[in-house]
């Protein structure tokens, strides 16, 4: 008779447990096989919603309550009640919002899988950046527990976010170069609209309306007007007369001023002067004028050496806008993206 050491003993008893188990008590190792049944006979979609997932990205779900958290953030940020705009209008919220996070989980995944080399420094100096939008870390806290995230947590997502936006940066970098020769073709074509406006060089005496007597005042306007008529020095006069405590400590030079500038009445008669005349007195909204025209120049086209870094500007956030645009549908078009149905 063969020899049976204990563990062969174990062996058998536990293989008659199963068997009993799976065909005649129907007990927990049978009731286990019965779910992994089950689970096979249900929909992915159900699965999905089971779990609360709203898409997939990539094999990455995106949640729920990520898609409501986002659009609390819109409504928010745009001023929307939810509770007063239309279905419809919600629907496309919605539907907006769900491909946003899409769109970011994409943007997660690629710069996950070849991120972009940050040192601590980089990394802190984002979450400082960050931090200096709340008055303190009491405020910082709130804030994220209004989000459902612990400190640590939005910490993480901050610099998840920066380590992305530098991806991003990183990817289209070659793409928003540029060079002088669009600078200066972009000036040729727009020339007409880099225009320097007419400007008038102009000193003033000015008199307050507010809390005088207008018959009082109209008198000692004129007898100011008569010394200058007189040949009486307009520099003199201003010190002693004009009340605008602005242009009287620069003996009431208003520097180079343009249409947009000053108020119609003002540049009505601001026009009819030549240059080295005097007005006669008149009002405007804020009080009496005397004005001498110093200087002035015709409307002319801005040389392109003063408004360079500004086209150079515009021109790279239009390259910038194109790149990231041209970027997420071109990783668009290479994910594997999945809406589950009937979420909503």
């Amino acid at each position: 008779m063969p020899h049976f050491h204990k563990r062969h003993w174990l062996y058998i008893v536990g293989t008659v447990y199963v068997i009993i188990d799976l065909f005649l008590f129907n007990g927990p190792i049978s009731k286990i096989f019965e779910t992994f049944q089950n689970e096979e006979l249900v929909s992915p979609a159900e699965l999905a919603a089971r779990e609360g997932i709203v898409a997939t990205v990539n094999a990455h779900p995106i949640y729920k309550l990520e898609l409501e958290r986002r659009i609390d953030q819109y409504c928010m940020k745009n001023g929307i009640d939810q509770s007063k705009v239309s279905k419809k209008r919600i629907e496309e919220i919605k539907d907006l919002c769900l491909n946003n996070l899409v769109v970011d989980k994409l943007i997660w995944f690629h710069s996950y899988h070849t991120p972009a080399q940050l040192n601590d420094e980089q990394v802190n100096d984002a979450l400082i950046k960050f931090r200096k939008g709340f008055e303190n870390s009491k405020e910082y806290e709130i804030a994220a527990e209004s989000q459902g995230f612990s400190i640590s947590k939005l910490d993480t997502f901050i610099e998840n976010q920066f380590m992305q936006r530098v991806w991003i940066e990183r990817v289209i970098a070659k793409y928003i170069d540029v060079t002088e020769e669009e600078i200066y073709a972009r000036y040729e074509k727009d020339k007409s609209t880099f225009l320097n406006p007419e400007r008038f060089n102009v000193q003033q005496i000015f008199f307050a309306t507010l809390d005088k007597d207008p018959n009082v005042l109209k008198k000692q306007i004129d007898e100011v007007y008569d010394l200058i008529i007189d040949g009486e020095d307009f520099d003199q006069l201003v010190q002693k007369y004009s009340e605008d405590p602005r242009s009287k400590q620069s003996l009431g030079y208003l520097d180079w001023l343009t249409k947009k500038r000053i108020p119609r009445a003002f540049y009505d008669k601001l026009y009819q002067l030549n240059v080295g005349q005097i007005s006669e007195p008149f009002e405007t909204k804020i009080g009496w004028h005397i004005i001498r025209l110093l200087e002035r120049k015709q409307q002319s086209i801005l040389p392109l050496m003063m408004i360079r870094d500004e086209i150079a500007a515009t021109i790279e956030v239009e390259k910038r806008e194109a790149a990231i645009k041209a970027l997420i549908n071109y990783i668009r078009r290479k994910a594997k993206i999945r809406y589950i149905e009937n979420w909503k």
